[in-house]
Formats: C-alpha cells, sequence, structure tokens
C-alpha cells in the first residue's frame, strides 16, 4: 500500500528545554500537486484561522459522527489552521505534552489519528475527516526527546489512511495549480473504490458465464 506518511523518533537530544514528546502535522510538505489541500462540504477550502485539526487517540477507529466526537486531543497546541504560506486548505501544526521514558499507560502503543473539523472545535463541528498515518505512540528517549511525524500527501492519502470524510481527485482552489487528491469534511465514512484485481476478479467471473451459456 502507498505509504510516505514519515514516522521519526528523535534518537538523541538535540534541544534544550523542557522534554516533551511531540507529534506534528502537515498537508502541504511540497509546493505541488502532491499537496492535499482540505475542503468544506461546500468544496471551499478551511479558511487560515478558522476549523480544527489535532493528533490523538480513539478507542478504536470511529464509524459514525457520534464515534468521531469521542477523540481524545493529544496534549497542548494550536488547533486552528495555521501555516507560513497564508494560504487556506492547509495545515501546519503540532501538539506536544509529556511521555517520560518508561511510561507505559496511555496514550503509549495507541494508534494515532488526526482528526480535521469544520468548526472552531470538536464539540463546534459539524462535519469531519479523520486520518490513520498508520503510527503508534512511543515514549520520550532517556534525554527527554521524542516525536512523531504525520504528512500527508497524494501518496499517503488513500482509501484506507482516510477512514472518515472523502477523497476527491483533481482539486482546483484558485491558485493556478491542481491538487492530485483533496479531502472534504463530511458526516459519512470513506468506501474504498474496488481493487484492480477485484475488478479483474469480476471481469473473470462475467467472462466465464458468459462462456458457460
Amino acid at each position: 500500500m502507498k505509504k510516505t506518511v514519515i514516522a521519526s523518533l528523535a534518537a538523541v537530544g538535540l534541544f534544550s528545554g523542557a522534554s516533551a514528546y511531540t507529534v506534528s502535522f502537515l498537508n502541504v510538505a511540497s509546493a505541488d500537486p502532491t499537496a492535499v489541500p482540505v475542503l468544506d462540504n461546500n468544496g471551499a477550502p478551511i479558511a487560515l484561522g478558522s476549523g480544527f485539526v489535532a493528533a490523538g487517540t480513539f478507542a478504536s477507529a470511529p464509524t459514525s459522527k457520534e464515534e468521531v466526537l469521542l477523540f481524545t486531543a493529544f496534549g497542548d497546541g494550536n488547533s486552528a489552521f495555521s501555516n507560513s504560506i497564508g494560504v487556506g486548505g492547509f495545515f501546519d501544526g503540532n501538539r506536544s505534552a509529556p511521555i517520560p521514558a518508561g511510561t507505559t499507560e496511555s496514550p503509549v502503543g495507541a494508534s494515532v489519528y488526526l482528526v480535521i473539523g469544520d468548526g472552531a472545535d470538536l464539540a463546534s463541528s459539524t462535519d469531519f475527516a479523520v486520518y490513520d498515518p498508520g503510527l503508534v505512540f512511543g515514549t520520550e528517549n532517556a534525554v527527554g526527546a521524542g516525536a512523531l511525524d504525520i504528512i500527508i500527501d497524494s501518496d499517503s492519502l488513500t482509501a484506507d489512511s482516510l477512514v472518515y470524510g472523502t477523497i476527491l481527485t483533481d482539486v482546483d482552489t484558485g491558485l493556478g495549480l491542481i491538487f492530485t487528491e483533496g479531502i472534504q469534511l463530511g458526516e459519512g465514512v470513506v468506501v474504498p473504490e474496488p481493487s484492480t484485481s477485484l475488478l479483474a476478479a469480476l471481469a473473470g467471473l462475467a467472462l466465464a458465464a458468459r462462456r458457460r451459456r
């Protein structure tokens, strides 16, 4: 399965200051069509300073709006859409909290999810997307450093990784280029399209049925 989500645990203490475990997340790793804009249910990019995006955990992958609302955000950090390029639909954020080495209780070992909403916070959002990067929470190392990086691009965004929301293709947000894929917030769970192998199998069955007739 296509995966370019990058997971990195900081192995050496290069930064001074308080210890913390940090989850960073962005959807514009490169200024090209592989970036993945996030749109509301009307097809408009989420404006800077609005919307909600945070990393955290679920007891299990959500399959309904009610279950999305059971999300537990990790640590502290800005939850509104923000980035250094000043363009709506894109975020570059992080959330941090201490997880000292040796910690075994939650969230250690739990799957990391990225939840995106159209409101100022989770409770005020009406439409959502939930992204599963296939990562789990760890702990800080012996010098107090630890991190996970979640990078959403058109390779990592699949029907398996987007567990809630809709994947759009050939997305034009008015920036002068067409993005290969985008995420549209919604109330529905993504329904994966039939795989190539499944379609081939169905074609084979249809051919066999014609031959029998």
